[in-house]
């Protein structure tokens, strides 16, 4: 990890979401506190079970964030890119980090200290309403990761993460993950991914490339319950 010096610009400030409705008087506020920090591909950021310190945005790269089963498996949770926050707990009196951060690519963070969230949250109403927008983020996200595991196929877990992180700018859409880092965020092997994809390229769902998957045909990738022609569950 390096800290960096170079001062926090207002304009990164309101490229996250949380935050983009600021004023710009609490963006500086924000700004004068937060540090900038940058991570090596494979560097931890924080682990598990470690005392919670921060509140972490992403304004470059790609963080993983994993948690290890009572067996002892590794099991990637969700990516964090560009303007997604992560590491929420000091918001809600967690005192132990629920799972790792590890960056996945070259990674570049702003990072505002639990001091600060205190300082600024008992002074700023309008800055609790933005970091309470994160924590119903996260919660939605939990719910969903955790229908999935319990509930979903291996099959239907890598085709839920094919639309996740598919970058939807591109036409058709692209997914730029290895087969092992697909295989640790849908909870399995990269053997099984590289056949699932193998079965869904011979069914003309995807084309894999080098390096980046090609998603041809997002609706056979829905888990039967999404099907747009069906009625919601009861």
């Amino acid at each position: 990890m390096v800290i960096n010096d170079r001062p926090v610009k207002l304009n990164e400030l309101s490229d996250i979401p949380a935050f983009r409705a600021l004023p710009a008087e609490q963006l500086e506020r924000l700004a004068a506190v937060m540090v900038r920090q940058t991570y090596a591909p494979g560097q931890i950021i924080f682990v598990e079970g470690e005392t919670t310190r921060s509140l972490w945005f992403v304004i470059e790269g790609q963080v993983k964030i994993i948690k290890q089963s009572l067996n002892g498996r590794i099991q990637g949770l969700c990516l964090m890119d560009r303007g997604k926050c992560f590491g929420s707990c000091p918001l809600f009196m967690i005192e132990k980090n629920p799972a790792t951060a590890q960056a996945l690519t070259q990674v570049t963070l702003l990072v505002l200290p639990e001091a600060a969230v205190e300082q600024l949250t008992a002074r700023d109403p309008q800055l609790v309403k933005a970091l309470l927008r994160i924590y119903s983020q996260r919660l939605e996200h939990l719910s969903h990761v955790s229908e999935v595991l319990g509930a979903w196929t291996i099959p239907d877990r890598i085709n839920d993460c094919l639309l996740t992180y598919a970058n939807r700018r591109a036409a058709p859409p692209v997914v730029e993950l290895t087969h092992e880092k697909l295989a640790g965020l849908s909870g399995t092997v990269r053997e099984v991914v590289t056949r699932h994809l193998r079965r869904l390229e011979n069914e003309g769902v995807i084309r894999c490339e080098t390096g980046r998957i090609i998603l041809l045909n997002l609706d056979a990738l829905l888990p039967p319950c999404a099907c747009p022609d069906e009625p919601a569950a009861p």
